[in-house]
């Protein structure tokens, strides 16, 4: 009889605040405690947190978060995110209320200085135990060039979760997944504030990284493209260097991550206690 080769392990990796924000304005503001506190973002994130454990009956999860610091990113290009507008106070108000969910749950929750949850989360996807296939829960399409064999990426949704493997993202992107920057820094993103190219929009960039391949080999090759968006593009070299570089996970962010710590175990008792004590009667998932 043949040997069949052991099933993969399963590992969650949570973005922290794309899914907090997901459940603040997913669910409405009337969700309150007695005393008039706004807990719609801590329901909506425990929702969506037992919803995927009963889902994916993970082996481990581990919670990603932005540091409160400026990144790296910052430094070199100060209008990076700066369209974007403050945090409303009724959602920073819960952040701790999440914090003690993930805590009452015995989730890592890893963050560091200088870097995003998206490098945070695409070095965990580097550093993943040996037969183990990581799901990354986000709703930002950043993440969509960390898709690879061993890593898909997944966009809750109420009704049914958007599921990127690296087929599905080159069949709408255009690119495969590591070519995702490349087509950021040309056609741009407003949601980083990254300019892009005058004219350059998705059509154009898909069709030049079809042709030459990499941003890299492009910019070589500039002399060969026509029209108006072309010079466009041989006029910023550098800025569109610079664009792809913040738009490019770094996987390489000096943060250990224990697995031992990130397997899915914790006290139901201590979980529904905590959820009792912000206001939320919830079901608590069976782990073990």
């Amino acid at each position: 009889m043949t040997k069949q080769p052991p099933l993969p392990k399963t590992c969650l990796v949570l973005d922290c605040f794309a899914l907090t924000y997901r459940a603040y304005f997913g669910l409405p503001s009337t969700i309150r405690t007695r005393s008039g506190q706004a807990i719609n973002a801590v329901l909506g994130f425990y929702n969506t947190v037992f919803s995927l454990i009963q889902q994916f009956r993970p082996e481990y999860i581990v919670v990603a978060s932005d540091h409160p610091e400026p990144t790296f990113r910052h430094d070199l290009y100060s209008q990076y995110k700066a369209q974007r507008p403050p945090m409303p106070e009724d959602l920073k108000n819960q952040l701790p209320l999440i914090r003690e969910v993930i805590d009452s749950m015995e989730l890592p929750l890893l963050k560091a200085p200088g870097f995003e949850a998206d490098d945070v989360i695409g070095t965990i996807t580097k550093r993943l135990p040996p037969e183990t296939h990581c799901y990354v829960i986000t709703t930002d399409r950043d993440a969509l060039q960390l898709a690879q064999d061993t890593v898909t990426i997944v966009s809750p949704n109420s009704r049914a979760n958007k599921v990127y493997t690296p087929e599905i993202v080159e069949y709408e992107w255009g690119v495969p997944p590591e070519g995702i920057p490349d087509m950021k820094a040309l056609m741009g993103d407003g949601s980083d504030n990254i300019p892009g190219v005058p004219l350059v929009g998705p059509k154009t960039a898909r069709r030049w990284l079809k042709e030459y391949g990499t941003l890299e080999n492009l910019l070589e090759h500039t002399h060969e493209l026509k029209g108006k968006a072309a010079q466009n593009l041989a006029a910023s070299k550098q800025d569109v260097i610079l664009y792809k570089h913040l738009a490019t996970i770094h996987c390489d962010v000096p943060t250990v991550v224990c697995w031992r710590q990130a397997r899915l175990s914790f006290d139901p008792a201590v979980l529904r206690e905590t959820l009792g004590s912000i206001g939320i009667r919830a079901a608590v998932p069976h782990v073990g």
